[in-house]
């Protein structure tokens, strides 16, 4: 059997249709199976351990869960914050530890503030906001892990009002 030009070119143009479809099919479903893959890992992730959240240095930032906050703890400041402000906290580590707990709550998830911290030894820590632990509930509840040791001498903390409306209390 002899093809003619314009059967050749059907042919041509049938094959090369479909498969330019099986390449967009297998694309597409590629994509899904990824971004299947990210759902089922931050799932996990979130379902299993608190993991450590970032590193800096020998440091590792860990978040307090809820059913790890400790509502005992002593809290060394209270103050408020409207919109835009800028407020700065220090906090004197002098003896050997390797865990240093920072806790800025102002309970109204409705506001959001931001919480930078800065180390004696020149590490920045942040920015962390509200939902850092998992929970939006107007909480930034943190462990500074070194197992070497957290370094000694006065920490600042810097707490920004993103967005307030009105004034904010707020301990740390």
């Amino acid at each position: 059997m002899i093809l003619k030009n314009s059967q050749f070119d059907y042919w041509d143009r049938n094959i090369k249709y479909k498969s330019k479809k099986k390449s967009i099919m297998l694309q597409r479903s590629g994509f899904v199976v990824m971004v299947l893959l990210l759902i089922t890992s931050s799932t996990i992730v979130s379902a299993g351990e608190q993991m450590p959240i970032a590193t800096n240095g020998d440091y590792i930032i860990q978040p307090i869960n809820d059913a790890e906050k400790n509502t005992g703890d002593v809290r060394w400041v209270y103050d408020t914050i409207t919109q835009g402000m800028i407020h700065w906290h220090q906090r004197t580590v002098s003896s050997h530890i390797t865990s240093l707990n920072m806790d800025l709550n102002w309970d109204n998830p409705s506001n959001s503030l931001r919480l930078k911290i800065y180390s004696p030894d020149g590490h920045l820590f942040g920015p962390f906001y509200d939902g850092f632990d998992g929970a939006y509930d107007g909480r930034i509840n943190l462990n500074i892990i070194n197992s070497a040791g957290i370094a000694k001498g006065t920490w600042y903390c810097e707490v920004y009002g993103e967005q307030v409306e009105g004034t904010q209390s707020y301990y740390i």
